[in-house]
C-alpha cells in the first residue's frame, strides 16, 4: 500500500469529471461501489503483452452519469461498452472447493452516446484515469456493467503508482500481476472490495499462481480463479518454478521459487505455518480456505506483497546465506486477517490493517521470547513509537507522510501496534480478544472504519470509549510521568511506599504499572494504578527497604521520559544514518549526547557513522567510549562491549593497524556473547582483516 497510490486518490477525489457530451463541463465526481469483476486475460510473454475483457459491475450511490476508474498508464482502452443487465455476481454462498456454475452470456446492449476519455501516463500527479460519460444517468442503487477490451506491455514501472517499483511485469520465464498496479479498471484502494471470476490465458509451459475457491484446472488453455467472497483482486503471478508443499497444521503453504532454496523455504515455511496457526487461533479463520501461495519475484519489485491467499518475496530475500526477516513475514502473513479478510472503507482508515497486523506479530513474539530478552524488544518497539511521533497522529499519517518513509512505517507499524496493545489493556484481555473476534466476524468480506472499530469498542466495553479514540488515534504527543512518593516504616518493622503518580495531560485514562524494588526482595513487587485525569495515588507495603518505584517497568505504555527522548533522538540519527544523511545523523547523535554523556549505545552508533564516512581516529574514540561506559545508559551491555571491540578492530584494520585490531578481536572472543553472530565476526576478521570498501562487512547493527 503506497503513497502515490494515496495523493492519487486525493488528487482525483478534487478532480471535475468532464461530461463529454457537453464540452468543457465540468461535474462533480460520483460515488460508486464495484461489486463484481468477470475477466478474460491473454498474456503474451514473447511481447511482454496483455490482452484482456473485463466486465465491472458496480453500484452507484447517488444518481450519475460520469463514472471515473483508474487504471495502469501503460494500458490502452479501444471500447467501452455498456452492458444490457447486470453480470451475475459469483455467489457469496458457495462452498470453497464446488466449482462455479457456468455464466450465460452476455452480449453488450446499445447505449445512448457513450463515450470516454483516457488520461496519459504521467499526467500530472492524478493519472492516469478512465473518465467515462455513460450517456443517460446511472440511477443510484441500480447495478450497472461496463466492459472494458484494452491491451498493452507491462514491463516497467511506468503507468503504475510508484516510479522506481513495479508492481506489474509480463517477461519471457516469469511474471506477475498485482492488484495495487492499476492492471484492470480500478477503483478506491485498498478499499473497494469485489467478487471475481478471472480466466488467465498463457503459453505452453507457463502455469499461472492465484488464489481461488474452486480448484483450478486448464480448460483449453485458460486457467480459472474464483473469489467468491468479496476482497482485493487480481493477483497473479507465472513463471518457470521450483514448486514445494508445506503443511503446518491445518495450513498448505504452496511456494514457488528458483532452485536451491529449500533450506530458506524450510525457515520461511516455519514462520509463516506458525504465525498463520497462532492467528487462527487467536481471531478466527481467515478468508484463504487455510491456502497460501509464496511466490518469488525479481527484484524490481516490493521486498514482499501480501494479497488474498497470497505472498510476493523479491528474490533479494533468498540470496544465500540471508537471514529470515521474522518479523517481517509475521507481519505479512497478519494482512491475511486485517486488510484483505476485513478491507477499508478508506485509506485513511489504514491503521486497521497495519496496526493490527504489527499487533498480531508483536503478540506472537512476545509469546515466544524468553523473559531476558523481553524487555529489550518491548522498549525497542516503544523507541521506535516514538521517534517520529509527533509528525502525524494515526488517523492522519496516510495522508500526510509518503508511506515508504521511515517516519510513515514508525508511526503506523510501532505506534499502531502500541495503540492496540494500550487499548487491550485498557479494555482488558477478555474483552479485547472478544473486540478482535466480532470485529473480525462482522466485517468478514466487508469495509470497516476507525468510526467503525470505535463504535464496536464502546459496545463491549459498555461505556463510551470516545476518549481512547480521541488521545491516542486521532492525536499526537504522549505523556510523561512522575512519582513522587514517602517510605513509611510500620512498627512491625515493614515499609509502606505512598505516593502520588502524576502526568502532563488532561483527561487521561489508562492503566499504569509500577514496580517497587526493595532491599532482600527476591522479586519486585508490581501493582497497577488507573490515572485518571492527571495522577493517582499509590501504596505498596514491603519486607525489605524501598530503593525505588519503577515507572512502567515492562514498557507497555506510550510514555515519553528523559531517557527514551534521548533514545528517539538518537533512533533519528540512526535512520538519517540509513539514508545516506551523514551530517543529519550526526547532529542528531551529538543532541542525543548533550542529553546522556553516558550512553555508551549513542557512542557506539556514533562510531559507526565515522566508520562508514572514514574517520576512523574518531570512530575508534567513540568505539572505546561505548566500551569503557559499560553498563550505562545501556539496556543491552553485553552486545554493545562485544560489537565495539570488533568494530573497533575494524577501525584498525582500516588503518593498517593489524597488531591492534587483532587485540580488539580477542578481546571481543573472551567477552564470549554472540549476539547478531558477533562470534563469526570475530572468526571471519581474526583471519582475513576488514576491508573497508566491502560493505557488506559495515553493515548497521
Amino acid at each position: 500500500m503506497n503513497k502515490i497510490l494515496i495523493r492519487v486518490l486525493q488528487a482525483v477525489a478534487l478532480l471535475s469529471v468532464l461530461s463529454l457530451s457537453i464540452v468543457a463541463q465540468q461535474v462533480k465526481r460520483a460515488p460508486f461501489d464495484v461489486t463484481n469483476y468477470v475477466m478474460d486475460v491473454s498474456l503474451t510473454p514473447a511481447e511482454r503483452k496483455i490482452n484482456a475483457v473485463v466486465d465491472v459491475t458496480f453500484t452507484p450511490l447517488e444518481d450519475t452519469r460520469s463514472i471515473t476508474f483508474e487504471l495502469n498508464g501503460s494500458l490502452k482502452v479501444d471500447t467501452i461498452t455498456r452492458i444490457g443487465g447486470a453480470v451475475p455476481m459469483a455467489d457469496p454462498a458457495a462452498k470453497p472447493g464446488a466449482r462455479p456454475t457456468p455464466k450465460p452470456a452476455v452480449k453488450p446492449a446499445a447505449a445512448p452516446g457513450l463515450t470516454f476519455v483516457q488520461d496519459q501516463a504521467g499526467v500530472a500527479d492524478i493519472g492516469p484515469n478512465v473518465r467515462i460519460d455513460l450517456g443517460d444517468t446511472a440511477v443510484k442503487g441500480v447495478p450497472v456493467t461496463l466492459r472494458f477490451k484494452y491491451s498493452g506491455i507491462l514491463e516497467l514501472p511506468a503507468g503504475g503508482p510508484l516510479l522506481t517499483k513495479r508492481l506489474a511485469y509480463i517477461g519471457g520465464d516469469q511474471g506477475y500481476l498485482m492488484y495495487a498496479a492499476r492492471w484492470f479498471p480500478f477503483h478506491d484502494y485498498a478499499a473497494d472490495l469485489a467478487t471475481s471470476d478471472i480466466s488467465i490465458s498463457l503459453p505452453a509451459g507457463l502455469t499461472p499462481i492465484g488464489y481461488s475457491d474452486s480448484p483450478v484446472a486448464p480448460s483449453g488453455g485458460k486457467y480459472r480463479y474464483v473469489q467468491s467472497r468479496p476482497s482485493l483482486v487480481g493477483n497473479f503471478a507465472y513463471g518457470k518454478y521450483q514448486t514445494k508443499s508445506l503443511r503446518y497444521g491445518d495450513y498448505e503453504l504452496q511456494f514457488f521459487t528458483r532452485s536451491g532454496n529449500n533450506e530458506l523455504i524450510a525457515r520461511y515455511g516455519e514462520t509463516l505455518g506458525s504465525a498463520l496457526q497462532f492467528y487462527s487461533k487467536s481471531f478466527g479463520a481467515a478468508d484463504t480456505a487455510k491456502k497460501l501461495n509464496v511466490v518469488q519475484i525479481d527484484d524490481d519489485s516490493l521486498d514482499f506483497y501480501s494479497a488474498q491467499g497470497m505472498l510476493f518475496i523479491a528474490n533479494r530475500q533468498f540470496e544465500e546465506g540471508r537471514d529470515v526477516t521474522v518479523a517481517r513475514l509475521q507481519r505479512e502473513a497478519a494482512f491475511q486477517w486485517w486488510g484483505l479478510t476485513v478491507g477499508l472503507k478508506s485509506f485513511d482508515d489504514v491503521w486497521l490493517s497495519q496496526g493490527l497486523a504489527e499487533y498480531s506479530a508483536v503478540s506472537l513474539r512476545e509469546s515466544t521470547t524468553d523473559a531476558a530478552k523481553l524487555e529489550d524488544f518491548r522498549r525497542e518497539l516503544l523507541e521506535k513509537a516514538l521517534t517520529f511521533e509527533q509528525t502525524a497522529s494515526l488517523l492522519r499519517t496516510p495522508a500526510n507522510l509518503d508511506d515508504q518513509s521511515i517516519a510513515y512505517q514508525y508511526i503506523m507499524y510501532g505506534k499502531g501496534a502500541l495503540v492496540f496493545k494500550l487499548l487491550r489493556d485498557t479494555l482488558g484481555a477478555a474483552k479485547f480478544d472478544q473486540l478482535l473476534k466480532t470485529y473480525l466476524a462482522e466485517f468478514r468480506g466487508k469495509s470497516a472504519s476507525i468510526d467503525d472499530l470505535e463504535k464496536l469498542a464502546t459496545r463491549i466495553a459498555g461505556q463510551p470509549m470516545r476518549y481512547f479514540f480521541a488521545r491516542w488515534v486521532e492525536g499526537t504527543g504522549v505523556p510523561e510521568f512522575n512519582a513522587d512518593y514517602q517510605i513509611i516504616r510500620t512498627r512491625g518493622g515493614k515499609f509502606i511506599t505512598r505516593g502520588t503518580v502524576s502526568q502532563n495531560y488532561d483527561n487521561l485514562r489508562l492503566p499504569l504499572e509500577l514496580q517497587l524494588r526493595s532491599e532482600g526482595d527476591a522479586q519486585p513487587q508490581t501493582i497497577t494504578v488507573n490515572v485518571e485525569d492527571s495522577s493517582a495515588d499509590f501504596n505498596i507495603e514491603s519486607t525489605g527497604k524501598p530503593l525505588a518505584v519503577i515507572i512502567d517497568p515492562n514498557f507497555k505504555l506510550l510514555r515519553i521520559s528523559s531517557d527514551l527522548r534521548t533514545s528517539s533522538i538518537a533512533r533519528r540519527g540512526i535512520e538519517q544514518f540509513k539514508e545516506g544523511n551523514y551530517v543529519e545523523a550526526q547532529a542528531q547523535f551529538e543532541a542525543a549526547l548533550k542529553l546522556d554523556r553516558s550512553n555508551a549505545w549513542i557512542y557506539y552508533h556514533l562510531g559507526l557513522l565515522y566508520l562508514e564516512q572514514r574517520n576512523y581516529d574518531l570512530a575508534i574514540d567513540n568505539f572505546k567510549a561505548a566500551r569503557d561506559l559499560g553498563n550505562q545508559g545501556s539496556a543491552r551491555p553485553a552486545w554493545l562491549h562485544v560489537w565495539s571491540e570488533i568494530k573497533m578492530g575494524n577501525a584498525y584494520d582500516a588503518k593498517g593497524d593489524r597488531t591492534r585490531a587483532v587485540g580488539a578481536y580477542k578481546r571481543a572472543e573472551t567477552i564470549g556473547d554472540n549476539y547478531d553472530n558477533a562470534q563469526d565476526a570475530v572468526k571471519r576478521y581474526m583471519g582475513t582483516p576488514f576491508d573497508p570498501k566491502d560493505k557488506q562487512t559495515n553493515a548497521i547493527k
